[in-house]
C-alpha cells in the first residue's frame, strides 16, 4: 500500500468520526465523574467505583477509573442509587440519592477523597508518597519524592524499577525491549546514544517514571514495553521556582546545580529551567578469551571520563478558550566529555608469559541535542470529543575525536616493535521529525480513540580514521576503518482503540497499522540497502472485577522489535586492539506475540504471568575476526525465541503509614532457538528480588532504603552472573518546608558489576564491566514564590480543561 493512499484512507476514517461526533447524544441512564485527591485535587487513577441500589443496598455494578481518574456507568435502569469510591491510602467516599431519570442526564460527579487520617500525624501530607506505586496497568516511580533520586541521573532511577534491566544501553522490562519516551514523545535513541542521553538528564527535572509492560495500540509497535519519563511541571498560580544545588564524591568529586522558573495565570503558563552536572566517573572492563586449548587473550581497560552536562527547557502553554489550548516546548542538551584511559592486553601460550601490548587512549566529544514540540487540543462537541494535534523535531549531533597510541612488548618486557598511532574524527548527526493527530470520542458506554502518526528519521555517521607508525611521521588515511554511512527511515502509522465497560468487565480492543520504509547507504562502500514493509498489530485486553477488591485480567499484543540504526552499518568499527563491531545490513525486524495474565487483590497485591513468542528473533553474536586474534560483535536473525516471565508485587503500610514497603519477586526465562553454527548454550532462568522502603521519621525527616538482587541468567550468546546492590537515603525538610536537604549513598557495598560469559560461533570468553556506582551525594533544593495551587474549574463537560493542562507536552 502506498503511503499517500494509506494516509488518505485513515484520514477519511478520522473525518467520519468527527462528523459522527456532532450527532452524539449523552445517554440519560448514565452516571459519570472523576475521582480526585481532596487536598491537591490530583486525579486518582484506577480507583474502585461501586454502584448500589439506594433502597436495599443491592450491588449493581463496579468499575475502575481510567488513568485520568474518569469513570462511567451506563445503560442504568431508572431509579435511585448511591455510589462509593475507594482508593488505597484514602478514605472511602459515599454519595447518596443519585437519581437516574427518563430524560435528564445526570451531571458528571466530582468525587474528592481525603487521605486516611491514620496516615497523618500533622496537617501536612508531603513526603508520604512511596517511591514505587503499582497500578492496574503500569508501575510508577515517584522520582520527585525520593531521597535516593536527589542529585542523580535518570538512567539510575530507571534501573531501580522492579523487572527493569539495562543491557548495552537499552532497557528491558520483564525481558522485553522497552521504548523510552519523554512526556509521551519517543526519544528515537538506543544503545550508547540513549545511555549517554539519560545519564546527562538530571532527576531534579523529573516528576515520575511510568513503566508500562503491556502498552496499548496507541503506542508505537516497536518494543514490547514502554518507559515514559514525565518531567516536572509546577501547577501553582503566580511566579515560583526551585533552586537546586548538590555535590558528591566517588573516586573524584562531582557537582550539580539547577534553576527552574514558572509563571502561571488563568490562561497562560510560561516555564523554563537550566541544569548543569559535572562528574568524573571511571569504567573498568576485563576479559579473558580462549583462542584455543593453549592460547588465550587477557585484556584490562581502565578509563576516566570528565563529563560536563548542560540541559535547558523553555515552554509556553495557553488556553485559547474553555475548549481549546496549545503550546510550544523547546528543550535541549549541550554535553562535553573528555576521556583518558589505558588498555593492557596479553596473548599467552599455555604457561608461558605471552606478548604484551598497551593502548593509551585520549579523546573528547561534544553532543548538541535540541528539540521542539508544538501541540494543540480542542473539544469538538458537548459530548467531550477531543482532537489533539502535535509536531516534533529532535536533533542529536555528535562530534567525536579520539587518539590511540599502541606499544608492543615481548614476554620478557623488551619492546617488540615501533609504536603505532591511530586517531579518528567522527561527526554524526541524527534528526527526527514527527507529526501526530489523535481523536478521542466518548461513547454511551466507553470510548473510541484513533490517530495518525508519521515519523521521518535520518542518521548520518561519518567516521574518519588516520594512522601512522612513527611518533613524528605523517598521518595517512586508514581506509580499513574510515566509513561514511547514512540511514533513513520513514514510519507511517494509524491506530484505533475501543474501550468499553459492561457489568464487571472492562474491555479494550486495538489495532495499529505501520508502514515502514528504510534506506541504508554506505557512501564508502557504495552500497545501498532498501526495504519497505507493512504490518498490522492487533491488541486486546480485558479485566474482570471479581469484587470491589479483586480483579483479574488477560491481554494479547503483537509487537515488532526493530534494529538500532547503527547495527545495519556493514563496516567494521574499531573498539580496541582485539575487539571490533560490525553491522549487518541484512538483519530483519522481529515479530512477537505477547500474552499476559494478571491479578490484583485489595490494590496491594499484584501478580502477572507473561509469555512471548518471538519470530525471526534478532540477537547479538560474537565471531572471530578472520585472520586475527580479535573478535567482532554483530547482530543476526535466528529462527525463534520463547520467553516466560512473572512478577508478584506486594505493597503495605505499617505503623499508621510511617513505614511503607513495596516488594517484588519475579522470574525470567528466555530461550533463543539458533542454528548449529552459533552454538549458543542452553538457556537458564533467573529470579529477581527488589525491596523499596520509605520511613517517616518525624520532624521533617524521611528515609529510604532500596535493595535488589538478580540471580544468574543465560540466554542467547550470554550467561550473566548474579547482580545485587543496595542504596540508602535521608532527607530533611528545612526553612519552613520550603527547602529539602538530602544525603544518599548509591550502591553502598560497591557490588553493582556486570559479569558474563560469552559462547558464540566458537568464541568463549569471561568478561566483567564495572562502571563507578558507589557514590555519596548531598543535595539541597529550595522552593520559592507563590504557593497558591491552581484549582479545578467548574465546567459542564467535567474535567476536560484540567486534562488539557495536565496532559500538555
Amino acid at each position: 500500500m502506498k503511503t499517500s493512499t494509506f494516509a488518505k484512507t485513515i484520514g477519511a476514517i478520522l473525518l467520519g468520526l468527527t462528523a459522527f461526533t456532532g450527532q452524539a447524544q449523552v445517554h440519560p441512564g448514565k452516571i459519570s465523574g472523576t475521582v480526585k485527591d481532596s487536598l491537591h485535587q490530583n486525579v486518582l487513577p484506577y480507583a474502585t467505583i461501586q454502584l448500589k441500589k439506594y433502597t436495599d443496598a443491592a450491588f449493581v455494578e463496579a468499575v475502575i477509573s481510567d488513568d485520568k481518574g474518569n469513570f462511567q456507568l451506563a445503560n442504568l435502569p431508572h431509579g435511585l442509587y448511591f455510589i462509593t469510591a475507594d482508593y488505597l491510602g484514602y478514605k472511602k467516599v459515599k454519595v447518596d440519592s443519585l437519581r437516574v431519570g427518563e430524560t435528564d442526564a445526570a451531571k458528571p460527579l466530582a468525587l474528592f477523597l481525603p487521605l486516611d487520617a491514620k496516615l497523618l500525624k500533622a496537617v501536612t501530607v508531603t513526603g508520604y508518597k512511596p517511591f514505587i506505586e503499582q497500578q492496574a496497568d503500569k508501575l510508577v516511580l515517584n522520582v520527585a519524592d525520593s531521597p535516593l533520586a536527589a542529585g542523580g541521573t535518570t538512567d539510575e532511577v530507571i534501573t531501580r524499577a522492579p523487572g527493569v534491566v539495562e543491557q548495552n544501553g537499552n532497557f528491558q522490562v520483564r525481558g522485553r525491549t522497552a521504548l523510552v519516551l519523554i512526556d509521551g514523545k519517543n526519544t528515537n535513541l538506543s544503545g550508547e546514544d540513549l545511555k549517554n542521553f539519560l545519564s546527562s538528564m538530571p532527576t531534579n527535572g523529573v516528576s515520575k517514571v511510568e513503566v508500562i509492560a503491556n502498552p496499548s495500540a496507541k503506542y508505537d509497535a516497536a518494543g514490547g514495553a514502554v518507559i515514559n519519563i514525565i518531567t516536572a511541571k509546577n501547577k501553582n498560580y503566580g511566579t515560583n521556582g526551585t533552586l537546586t544545588l548538590g555535590t558528591g564524591i566517588g573516586q573524584k568529586a562531582r557537582y550539580n546545580g539547577g534553576l527552574s522558573l514558572n509563571h502561571r495565570t488563568q490562561k497562560l503558563n510560561v516555564y523554563g529551567s537550566l541544569d548543569r552536572q559535572h562528574s568524573q566517573p571511571f569504567t573498568t572492563i576485563t576479559s579473558d578469551r580462549m583462542l584455543n586449548e593453549e592460547s588465550r587473550i587477557r585484556e584490562r581497560s581502565h578509563e576516566v571520563r570528565t563529563q560536563d552536562n548542560n540541559s535547558f527547557k523553555a515552554g509556553l502553554d495557553y488556553d485559547f478558550s474553555k475548549k481549546s489550548s496549545g503550546g510550544i516546548l523547546v528543550r535541549g542538551m549541550l554535553n562535553q566529555r573528555r576521556r583518558v584511559g589505558t588498555t593492557v592486553s596479553r596473548v599467552s601460550q599455555g604457561e608461558m608469559p605471552g606478548d604484551l601490548s598497551t593502548v593509551d587512549i585520549s579523546g573528547k566529544s561534544r553532543v548538541v541535542s535540541p528539540s521542539v514540540n508544538v501541540f494543540y487540543k480542542t473539544l469538538l462537541d458537548t459530548a467531550g470529543t477531543e482532537l489533539r494535534l502535535g509536531a516534533d523535531y529532535f536533533s542529536y549531533g555528535k562530534d567525536w575525536q579520539n587518539q590511540f597510541s599502541t606499544r608492543y612488548y615481548h614476554g620478557g618486557g623488551e619492546e617488540a616493535q615501533p609504536a603505532s598511532f591511530l586517531r579518528d574524527n567522527s561527526p554524526a548527526s541524527n534528526s527526527i521529525q514527527t507529526v501526530t493527530a489523535d481523536l478521542v470520542h466518548p461513547l454511551k458506554k466507553g470510548s473510541l480513540e484513533a490517530g495518525l502518526k508519521a515519523t521521518f528519521t535520518k542518521t548520518d555517521n561519518d567516521i574518519f580514521w588516520e594512522g601512522r607508525t612513527a611518533a613524528e611521521g605523517d598521518w595517512a588515511v586508514d581506509a580499513g576503518k574510515t566509513n561514511h554511512f547514512v540511514y533513513r527511515e520513514n514510519i507511517n502509522a494509524a491506530y484505533a482503540t475501543y474501550n468499553t465497560t459492561f457489568r464487571k468487565v472492562s474491555l479494550q480492543l486495538g489495532l495499529r497499522a505501520e508502514q515502514t520504509n528504510t534506506k541504508g547507504t554506505s557512501l564508502t562502500l557504495e552500497q545501498e540497502n532498501e526495504r519497505n514493509y507493512f504490518n498490522l498489530f492487533p491488541s486486546v485486553s480485558g479485566q474482570y472485577a471479581v469484587s470491589g477488591k479483586q480483579q483479574v485480567g488477560v491481554s494479547y499484543r503483537k509487537k515488532i522489535d526493530r534494529f538500532r540504526f547503527d547495527i545495519v552499518n556493514p563496516f567494521v568499527m574499531y573498539l580496541s586492539q582485539y575487539s571490533y563491531a560490525q553491522g549487518n545490513p541484512n538483519v530483519q525486524p522481529s515479530i512477537s506475540h505477547n500474552f499476559e495474565l494478571s491479578h490484583t487483590l485489595n490494590n496491594s497485591l499484584f501478580t502477572s504471568l507473561s509469555y512471548g513468542r518471538h519470530l525471526n528473533v534478532l540477537s547479538e553474536v560474537v565471531k572471530p575476526l578472520e585472520g586475527t586474534n580479535a573478535v567482532v560483535s554483530s547482530y543476526a536473525n535466528f529462527n525463534s525465541a520463547d520467553q516466560w516471565s512473572g512478577t508478584i508485587t506486594h505493597m503495605k503500610g505499617f505503623y499508621s503509614g510511617k513505614w511503607n514497603t513495596s516488594n517484588t519477586v519475579g522470574f525470567l526465562y528466555a530461550q533463543v532457538f539458533a542454528n548449529g553454527a552459533a552454538r549458543f548454550r542452553d538457556a537458564r532462568g533467573s529470579f529477581m528480588l527488589s525491596s523499596s522502603n520509605t520511613f517517616q521519621l518525624g520532624r521533617g525527616f524521611k528515609a529510604e532504603i532500596f535493595a535488589s538482587y538478580m540471580s544468574p541468567m543465560t540466554f542467547g550468546a550470554y550467561a550473566f552472573k548474579a547482580q545485587y546492590s543496595g542504596n540508602v537515603g535521608l532527607s530533611k525538610s528545612v526553612l519552613e518546608n520550603k527547602g529539602t536537604l538530602t544525603l544518599n549513598v548509591a550502591d553502598v557495598f560497591n557490588t553493582r558489576t556486570t559479569r558474563y560469559e560469552t559462547e558464540s560461533f566458537g568464541v568463549r570468553s569471561l568478561s566483567e564491566n564495572k562502571t563507578e556506582s558507589r557514590l555519596v551525594r548531598l543535595n539541597f533544593s529550595y522552593r520559592f514564590g507563590n504557593k497558591n495551587v491552581k484549582g479545578s474549574k467548574n465546567r459542564k463537560t467535567g474535567n476536560e480543561e484540567e486534562k488539557f493542562r495536565m496532559e500538555s507536552n
